[in-house]
């Protein structure tokens, strides 16, 4: 069999792999619903890890529904609601509490280093993943991206980010590599026909991130880093 082509891109998501925001977005979450709707605590124990933004603000939204509140559902509501979810993510975000991952820093000035473009796939709503990762200097790092704005659904998250690594520097699928700690990023990645690689710097083990079948699964990304993941 053929070795892999080299790696042109990396599609990185954001939460539990770039960065821990220690429950900084649901609590922002939880704030601007409560300011646009009255409604408290719309988001607890609502499951997080994995989805998009719009996903759970549906999700949300439909639970309620359900439990016979009247709250908004069209998009005049989602766009104020976003506005309002940004606010209180700048005042969540900026207290002592949230870090980068480890090997997250090294990772990157290694692939720049090599020309590998940096990109994000991520369900965050764009302007929340500028947000958090400005807290620490690495927004200007990554020049494209797939968001959560638009869809509810990971997937397409991490194909608008292919599609714009394409348009940018003729990656091809199996050109690039998608960066997660979810088993949402592993299954999104192996749907567009890219390389996965899983690092458990999130909620989910290690063991449950490698029996999906990456690519790869490592604790942190330095450990990938020091395996020479990305010379392989």
């Amino acid at each position: 069999m053929p070795p892999p082509p080299p790696i042109r891109c990396a599609l990185f998501d954001i939460d539990g792999t770039l960065v821990s925001m220690r429950g900084a977005g649901p609590r922002a979450m939880d704030r601007a619903f409560l300011s646009r709707t009255g409604v408290p605590d719309a988001f607890r124990d609502l499951p997080m890890a994995g989805r998009s933004d719009r996903a759970i603000v549906d999700s949300a939204i439909e639970r309620l529904l359900a439990r016979g509140c009247a709250v908004p559902c069209d998009e005049a509501f989602h766009r104020e609601f976003i506005a309002r979810y940004l606010v209180e993510l700048e005042a969540e975000a900026a207290p002592e509490g949230p870090s980068v991952c480890p090997g997250v820093i090294a990772t990157l000035d290694v692939l720049e280093r090599r020309g590998v473009a940096l990109g994000l796939g991520t369900g965050n709503f764009e302007g929340a993943a500028r947000i958090k990762l400005e807290r620490f200097g690495l927004w200007s790092r990554f020049s494209f991206g797939g968001f959560g704005d638009a869809t509810p659904r990971r997937v397409d998250v991490i194909r608008n980010g292919a599609r714009e690594a394409l348009r940018r520097c003729s990656a091809a699928a199996l050109e690039i590599v998608v960066i997660g700690d979810t088993p949402a990023d592993i299954e999104a990645g192996r749907a567009i026909g890219a390389r996965v690689l899983a690092v458990a710097t999130g909620p989910v083990p290690l063991s449950e991130l490698a029996g999906l079948r990456p690519d790869a699964a490592f604790p942190t990304l330095f450990e990938a880093l020091s395996a020479g993941f990305w010379t392989g």
